[in-house]
């Protein structure tokens, strides 16, 4: 098991060194920085989610939510600050779900047995790693 999260953390060492993530962190730093660009993106954010909760439960969603959401979309779209975060993000999410793809969908075969829990046997769940 130490092997497992000692490896975990190389590969959490390997992302630090990417440049995605460099660039991300950066980018994140910027934004934080600025006011007026985070507080654009955090209303933005908002105002879709609320819209999306809206649609998903068959809620109307009311003309003045539309035209802010459109106003608030091409606000975000002309700040490139915004259009930077958004694309780097964006970059870092995609190396991340590939990541996640291939920790849960492996190829190959297990290098060893796990000691955790043995699939189709009783017992316990060993938990003291």
């Amino acid at each position: 098991m130490e092997e497992i999260i000692s490896r975990a953390n190389e590969l959490g060492l390997m992302i630090k060194g990417t440049d995605v993530y460099k660039r991300y962190v950066e980018v994140v730093k910027k934004l934080e920085e600025n006011p007026e660009s985070r507080k654009l993106l955090e209303e933005f954010a908002q105002l879709s989610e609320t819209v999306q909760q809206k649609e998903g439960t068959g809620q109307p969603v009311e003309v003045e939510e539309k035209q802010k959401i459109e106003e608030l979309s091409a606000k975000v779209s002309e700040d490139e600050l915004l259009k930077e975060f958004i694309t780097t993000q964006s970059y870092y999410m995609n190396l991340m779900m590939m990541i996640q793809k291939a920790i849960s969908e492996p190829e190959g075969e297990p290098i060893q047995e796990s000691k955790i829990v043995k699939p189709n046997q009783p017992g316990k769940i060993i938990t003291d790693l």
